[in-house]
C-alpha cells in the first residue's frame, strides 16, 4: 500500500493491497485525516482472495464512521455482479451511512465486473439519503436499469441537486437518455451542472432530447461529455444550436469519438455558433471524429470571431496533416492572440510545413498559446525540429510543449533544447533565453529540468539572474 503526496490540506490514500489492515488504520478517526480514498484491485486479480469477507466488512464498517472522508472511489475492488455476495451489498450500506462522503465513484470492471440490479438497489439509497453528496459516478455499469435507479434515486432525494452526474461506458441509450431528460425537465432544481455520458449507446435521438432539456432549461449544464457514442452531423447540429440559444454558460463540451461527425458535423456545429461570437464553449474536445481540410478551416474562422481564445481545443487522433494544419492556422494569421490557450494535436500525421506555420505563429509576440502538444505525430529532420524549437525562444507565454516523438530524443536536439532556454553563449543571452517555459514533454535530461524548475518562479527578472549566476 502507498500513500499519495498531501494537497494542501487533504490528504489521499491509494489502496491496492485491501487485505493490509493499514487501511483500517487510516480510516481511524484518531489518525491523520485521510479525505480521499481509492480502494482498487487490479483488474487481472479479481479472481484472487484479496478481499475476504471478514475484511470486507472492516473495511465498510470503518469508512461509515469515517467523518473526514469526502471522496471515495472504488475501483473493481468488489464483486457487484449477479454473484454479488451478501457481504458485497453489506458492504455498500455500510458505506452509504457515511453522509460526509461528496465525491463518490464506482468503476465496475470492463464488463466482466459489471453492476448489476441489486446493488443498484443499495446504491440508489446512498444518492437519496446524503445530501451532502456532490458528484456521482458509475463506469461499467452495464445493467439496462443503470438510468431508471439513478431517476428514481434524484426524485426521493431532498436537500440540493448534485453538481455531477457521469455514467460513463455503461450501455446508456436512446430511449435511458430520454428518460433522464425528460425527468430533468419536470423537475429541473433536480438536474446537475455537469452530465457526462462518455461511451455508451446513444446517436442522433438522444442527442436530441438532450437538446430539448437545453431549450427548455436555459443556463444550467456547465459541462455535457458525449464521447464515444454514435452521434452524426444532425445531432450535432441539434445540440449545437440548442446551446448556442440557451446555454451561454457552457465551458466544457467533449463529442470526441464520435466517427460518424466528421466534416459536416464540424461545419454544422461552428454555423450554429456563427451569430454568437462568445458562445463557443470554453474547453471544447473534439478528437478521432475523422476531422477534414473543410471542417478545420471552418474551426479555425469561428474560433478567430471570438473576442477572446477559448481555454482548450483537444483535436487528437484526426489524421491532421500539414494542409488540415494550415488551413486552421491561417484563420489567426493577422490576430494570433485569439489561438486557443491550450492546443492538442497528439497522434496526428503533422510534418515538415505544419511545423513551420506553427513555429511562425509562436514567434509573434502576440501569440496566447500556453501549452502545445504534439506528441506521437510523424518524424521530421532536424533542420525542421531545430526551427520549432528555437521559436520557442522568443515566446513569452508558451509554458508547457510536448513534441516527443518528432525527434526530440538524441543528443543533439537535447542540447538544442537547453540552448533555448539557457544560452550561455554570452550574459545577454542567457538574458534573453525563454524564461517561461516549465514543462517539455517526458524530458530526461537533469539540466533542462532544472532550467524548466527555475522557470516556474513568476519573477522573470530574477530568474534570468538566477541564470547568469
Amino acid at each position: 500500500m502507498e500513500l499519495a503526496r498531501p494537497l494542501g490540506d487533504c490528504k489521499s490514500a491509494d489502496i491496492t493491497d485491501t487485505t493490509s489492515l493499514d487501511i483500517l488504520r487510516l480510516l481511524d478517526d484518531d489518525s491523520p485525516i485521510i479525505r480521499r480514498i481509492t480502494v482498487m484491485i487490479p483488474y487481472g486479480m479479481l479472481d484472487a482472495a484479496l478481499v475476504s469477507d471478514e475484511d470486507l466488512g472492516r473495511i465498510g464498517r470503518a469508512i461509515a464512521k469515517n467523518t473526514n472522508l469526502t471522496t471515495l472511489r472504488l475501483c473493481c475492488a468488489i464483486n457487484l455482479n449477479k454473484d454479488s455476495s451478501r457481504h458485497a451489498l453489506h458492504f455498500l450500506d455500510m458505506v452509504g451511512k457515511n453522509r460526509h462522503i461528496r465525491h463518490f465513484s464506482l468503476h465496475g470492471g470492463y464488463g466482466f465486473n459489471a453492476i448489476e440490479t441489486e446493488a443498484f438497489g443499495h446504491l440508489s439509497s446512498f444518492i437519496k439519503n446524503n445530501e451532502n453528496l456532490e458528484s456521482f459516478e458509475i463506469t461499467h455499469g452495464t445493467t439496462p436499469e443503470v438510468v431508471g435507479f439513478l431517476v428514481d434515486a434524484l426524485e426521493r432525494r431532498s436537500g440540493h441537486p448534485l453538481k455531477k452526474i457521469t455514467l460513463n461506458y455503461s450501455g446508456v441509450k436512446d430511449d435511458d437518455v430520454k428518460e433522464m431528460m425528460s425527468f430533468f425537465m419536470n423537475n429541473p432544481s433536480k438536474a446537475p451542472g455537469r452530465i457526462c455520458l462518455d461511451h455508451n449507446n446513444f446517436g442522433d435521438n438522444g442527442c436530441f432530447h438532450i437538446s430539448k432539456f437545453v431549450r427548455k432549461s436555459g443556463n444550467i449544464f456547465k459541462e455535457i461529455g458525449l464521447r464515444g457514442n454514435k452521434m452524426g452531423p444532425c445531432g450535432l447540429r441539434c445540440i449545437a444550436s440548442a446551446l448556442t440559444y440557451h446555454a451561454t454558460s457552457l465551458e466544457r463540451f467533449s463529442i470526441g469519438e464520435n466517427h460518424k461527425i466528421g466534416d459536416p458535423g464540424v461545419i454544422a456545429f461552428v454555423e450554429a455558433f456563427a451569430s454568437y461570437s462568445n458562445s463557443i464553449p470554453s474547453h471544447l474536445a473534439i478528437e478521432e471524429i475523422n476531422i477534414g481540410p473543410e471542417g478545420m478551416k471552418s474551426l479555425g474562422v469561428a474560433l478567430a470571431r471570438q473576442s477572446y481564445p477559448i481555454e482548450s481545443l483537444h483535436l487528437k487522433f484526426n489524421h491532421i496533416g500539414d494542409y488540415e494544419l494550415m488551413s486552421f492556422l491561417e484563420c489567426f494569421r493577422s490576430n494570433p492572440a485569439l489561438i486557443p490557450k491550450t492546443l492538442d494535436l497528439t497522434a496526428n500525421c503533422l510534418g515538415h510545413w505544419g511545423l513551420v506555420v506553427l513555429s511562425d505563429l509562436l514567434r509573434n509576440r502576440c501569440c496566447s498559446l500556453e501549452r502545445l502538444n504534439m506528441a506521437n505525430t510523424d518524424p521530421v529532420p532536424y533542420d525542421t525540429v531545430s526551427y520549432a524549437v528555437n521559436s520557442v525562444k522568443c515566446n513569452s507565454t508558451l509554458r508547457e510543449l510536448n513534441i516527443d516523438t518528432c525527434g526530440l530524443a538524441d543528443e543533439k536536439c537535447l542540447d538544442l533544447l537547453s540552448s533555448v532556454v539557457c544560452d550561455t553563449t554570452s550574459i545577454q543571452s542567457t538574458y534573453l533565453s525563454n524564461h517561461t517555459l516549465v514543462k517539455f514533454g517526458n524530458c530526461s535530461s537533469r539540466e533542462i529540468s532544472l532550467f524548466l524548475a527555475v522557470n516556474s518562479n513568476p519573477n522573470k527578472s530574477l530568474i534570468a539572474r538566477h541564470k547568469v549566476i
